[in-house]
């Protein structure tokens, strides 16, 4: 018995994304930009032929980025941005408790002076 064009069996975006190991969402978007060549079926399903996946793998194997590991420089770059931040957040911490023991320093002499009993003198004669 020989193989026929109509005994490829066809792919949901789902079984399709496991297979090409990247997301559901990965393979909508070239199905959407049709850069993936795929089908509706009857009940309105995408249908996608492993020859067209297969395709599609081989065109965009090199805009796959590979997470492998972060490069060297990176690291020591986001380590440096970390140290500043922390710095900053740090200085912006003592600033703020600098503000607050101030504000309640001019709360304590305001009170203290409010809790003065007030003379009578009067400054005019009339």
């Amino acid at each position: 018995m020989t193989e026929g064009p109509h005994t490829q069996t066809h792919m949901s975006p789902t079984e399709a994304a496991q297979r090409a190991g990247v997301s559901r969402w990965s393979i909508m978007r070239a199905i959407k930009a049709s850069k993936l060549r795929a089908k509706r079926d009857n009940h309105n399903h995408w249908r996608i032929t492993p020859d067209d996946l297969n395709t599609w793998s081989a065109q965009c194997a090199h805009t796959v980025r590979k997470q492998a590991g972060a490069h060297p420089n990176e690291v020591i770059e986001l380590r440096e941005k970390l140290a500043s931040e922390t710095a900053r957040a740090d200085a912006a911490e003592r600033a703020r408790d600098q503000a607050e023991a101030d504000r309640d320093a001019w709360k304590q002499q305001a009170t203290a002076l409010l809790s003065r009993p007030t003379r009578t003198r009067r400054w005019w004669p009339w």
